[in-house]
């Protein structure tokens, strides 16, 4: 598994938000607009997108926009690769499509402002957003069903939380248990050589933690930089498959 996956997962952190439809504002809360409703693709978490986009402060001032430079940019939905507004406003958006994002300071740039003083601190920012394209993740993510189906055909499942996690809630039956992350949410060196000891590239091979947020990122990372293309993640970990009352192994 290449280095670069090891950098891919030097930040965890992720949260997923829901889409947005029509028009809405408080202040400090984001604001969405559809200005045309596109007909393809619907952009979604784990999605990658390229966009076209023009930004400006609320005074009218241009800072950045991609059209200038006649580059898109893409993105992964939801990967936290983006400041907070333009995670949730872009979601839901179909290829096409054109919104209006009103997006508050505490989902932009905050107190620090951004781009030596172009963006001034605790500046709310207006975008026009263009959705050209939307590519489906590399990876799949599934529920309890499919993890049952999964197992019942012999597919690798690695639980990759701490040891003492699986003390305390157990393990899915037969599954290999690797820690990925230590307790400070920093990922296992090791981790990379003793999963390949377990699957090939091309083998299935279904990740699980307590309620998916790693083995999100880490089947995100397999997936598009480690070259594994049969990567499930299992959406609500260990704490979904005890909630629908799963057996599990200590």
């Amino acid at each position: 598994m290449p280095n670069i996956l090891r950098a891919a997962l030097a930040a965890l952190a992720l949260i997923l938000f829901p889409g947005a439809s029509e028009a809405h504002h408080q202040p400090g809360h984001l604001t969405v607009k559809d200005l045309t409703v596109g007909t393809g693709a619907v952009a979604s978490a784990n999605s990658s997108v390229t966009v076209h986009y023009t930004g400006w402060l609320l005074d009218g001032t241009k800072f950045d926009s991609s059209l200038d430079r006649n580059t898109p940019f893409t993105f992964t939905l939801g990967a936290g690769q983006v400041i907070a507004g333009w995670d949730r406003g872009v979601d839901g958006m179909k290829a096409g499509g054109k919104r209006e994002l009103i997006i508050p300071a505490d989902m932009a740039y905050g107190e620090k402002g951004a781009g030596a003083g172009l963006i001034p601190p605790n500046a709310t920012l207006k975008f026009e957003v263009e959705l050209i394209s939307v590519a489906a993740p590399k990876f799949k993510t599934i529920g309890n069903a499919d993890l049952k189906a999964l197992m019942d055909r012999g597919v690798t499942v690695i639980d990759i939380r701490r040891p003492d996690e699986w003390a305390q809630t157990g393990t899915v039956p037969g599954a290999k248990r690797l820690t990925a992350f230590d307790g400070r949410g920093q990922f296992v060196p090791s981790f990379p050589e003793a999963v390949d000891k377990l699957v090939s590239r091309d083998q299935e091979v279904v990740l699980i933690c307590r309620t998916g947020n790693r083995s999100l990122a880490l089947a995100r990372a397999m997936a598009d930089q480690a070259g594994y293309t049969r990567v499930y993640n299992h959406e609500t970990g260990i704490v979904g498959w005890t909630k629908d009352g799963n057996p599990v192994e200590k």
